[in-house]
């Protein structure tokens, strides 16, 4: 991740044993500790995040005669691939 992008910094504080845990998973992967803590905070989010229920994605297929049904395959493959 560039500093260019958009991003917000966050802090916070760890038992020194989850600090050295954190760090060695991290050195055995090949990560910073930057890289391993923003894979791990995804993974959190992942598991336990709810969907957007204004992500048109999870939204009913239009029933607009004239709507393009190919849109929804084109979003669909947006977030897959």
């Amino acid at each position: 991740m560039s500093n260019d992008e958009a991003s917000a910094v966050v802090q916070t504080r760890l038992e020194e044993g989850e600090y050295e845990r954190l760090r060695r998973v991290a050195t055995e992967n090949d990560l910073s500790l930057q890289d391993a803590l923003r894979k791990a905070v995804r993974e959190y989010v992942n598991r336990h995040g709810k969907h957007d229920p204004d992500d048109p994605f999870f939204s009913e297929p239009s029933k607009d005669p004239t709507a393009d049904p190919s849109i929804t395959a084109k979003k669909a493959d947006q977030y897959l691939y």
